[in-house]
């Protein structure tokens, strides 16, 4: 009798009883990815993959990358449980320079975490090394020429055969000892400065890059002042 009387107070208090919803989850494998050293110019290409390991479809929104790293969702954007979801990116390292992270954003329904980051990272190094890096050329008198010299300098793993060097400003000329540098090696490129008559400042870039390589351009600023010379006072 008691034990009938229990189960048909366990059938009354079953639908009381909260009935939990099935939740999409979303894991990602592998969200750090490291792509070494490059030289500026080259593009690293990499795809992520994500897990739905919860017992709903999981449904992607949409991708966001920062700046200079484009990402594309390559799979469906509606995961069934158990099943992967990827994203194709590439990072265009052109303008950039040193250490680098770039972050790819997924917003989904996952309800406990609405967004998940990817990241690649690593080391963008200059493939031709300018020295000095800036170059200041002081105070300087109309029609008066001044010359600077670089150093250019190939510090990649590859001949650059076709390096070219010209100046954002007509009364800036950039002549190169050589166009032509295996790894390692070194060349002056002598910057000519000859201020003209309606000119008060020089503000500008000496662009460098190699041309046959197809590799980044190179950017040295130049700075300078211009002023007339004073008269002597008799």
């Amino acid at each position: 009798m008691k034990r009938t009387l229990c189960g048909l107070l366990l059938l009354l208090l079953l639908p009381a009883l909260p009935v939990l919803a099935a939740t999409p989850r979303l894991v990602a494998e592998a969200p750090d990815f490291n792509f070494g050293q490059i030289y500026a110019g080259q593009k690293v290409e990499h795809t992520f993959t994500f897990l739905n390991q919860g017992d709903a479809p999981l449904e992607i929104e949409q991708v966001r990358s920062s700046c200079g790293c484009t990402a594309a969702l390559v799979s469906v954007r509606s995961i069934p449980p158990g099943e992967r979801g990827e994203i194709r990116t590439t990072f265009d390292s052109s303008r950039f320079r040193g250490n680098v992270v770039k972050t790819v954003t997924l917003y989904s329904n996952d309800p406990a975490q609405k967004t998940a980051q990817f990241q690649l990272r690593g080391i963008v190094r200059q493939e031709i090394l300018p020295a000095p890096e800036r170059i200041n050329l002081g105070t300087m008198i109309p029609g008066a020429s001044r010359e600077v010299q670089l150093t250019l300098t190939n510090q990649g793993s590859r001949d650059l055969l076709q390096i070219s060097a010209q100046a954002t400003h007509p009364d800036l000329k950039v002549s190169l000892g050589a166009t032509r540098l295996g790894p390692g090696e070194s060349t002056l490129a002598t910057v000519t400065a000859t201020p003209g008559t309606s000119t008060t400042s020089l503000n500008a870039y000496i662009l460098i890059r190699d041309i046959a390589a197809g590799a980044a351009e190179i950017r040295v600023p130049v700075s300078g002042v211009v002023q007339e010379a004073p008269v002597p006072v008799r």
